[in-house]
């Protein structure tokens, strides 16, 4: 009987995996807002780390990139949470409340980290607790809102290590994580200048698309997990 919950919950979480990327390449409209605000995002942060303050305008710029980068950072959760529920019209609306919404769970994860010794555990917080959490937390305000999250927060802290949650993020991890570090790690060597270059930039956007793919729909995966229970 344990078996067949396990394989049950394996196949129930591969078909939300699934589900959800193939809501992402069907709705145009989403991923094309997608595409667009990871360009924006990717374009700001290079800005922010080549840019030397030593002029007046270059130190505006570089406010403006703190100022951009978490306004499109938090677009792109809002989307990947609402794109599966086919819900975009509020996508402003939703990514103000998810990043006032994240604000105690940053607190939360720099304090623990701050009193946590053991790296192993630092990892497992970063990398896995916190994210979790913090989609469950996006889900829920994004579903029924800030005042309403409040008297949910158990039942939401309830779902954030639910086994199906925890494998969907188990092998999102994979593509949007582990997947884009083994490219990048694994180099090349040519006596080609041009070509070095050419395959490194199909590295980097090979790289780049996997983690925006992996993390977009294993939030989406658990989104819709989560309606579904």
């Amino acid at each position: 009987m344990k078996r067949i919950k396990a394989t049950d919950m394996y196949i129930k979480s591969l078909r939300a995996m699934l589900s959800a990327t193939r809501l992402l390449f069907t709705n145009r409209r989403a991923l094309a807002l997608l595409l667009t605000t990871y360009c924006a995002l990717l374009v700001t942060l290079y800005l922010f780390v080549s840019t030397r303050e030593a002029t007046v305008s270059q130190l505006l710029l570089t406010l403006l990139s703190i100022a951009v980068a978490p306004a499109l950072f938090f677009l792109i959760q809002s989307i990947s949470v609402t794109y599966a529920t086919g819900s975009l019209r509020k996508v402003v609306i939703v990514s103000f409340k998810l990043f006032i919404v994240s604000l105690p769970v940053l607190a939360l994860t720099v304090f623990a980290g701050y009193k946590v010794n053991l790296i192993t555990l630092r990892y497992l917080l970063i990398a896995v607790i916190a994210p979790l959490l913090a989609i469950q937390l996006w889900i829920a305000t994004s579903n029924t809102g800030l005042r309403s999250l409040v008297k949910r927060l158990g039942q939401v802290l309830s779902k954030t290590f639910a086994p199906h949650s925890v494998l969907v993020y188990a092998l999102g991890f994979l593509i949007f994580a582990v997947a884009p570090y083994l490219l990048l790690r694994k180099s090349i060597s040519t006596d080609r200048a041009w070509l070095e270059i050419s395959l490194l930039t199909v590295r980097l956007a090979a790289s780049a698309t996997l983690m925006l793919v992996g993390w977009v729909t294993t939030v989406g995966a658990i989104s819709i997990l989560s309606r579904d229970d």
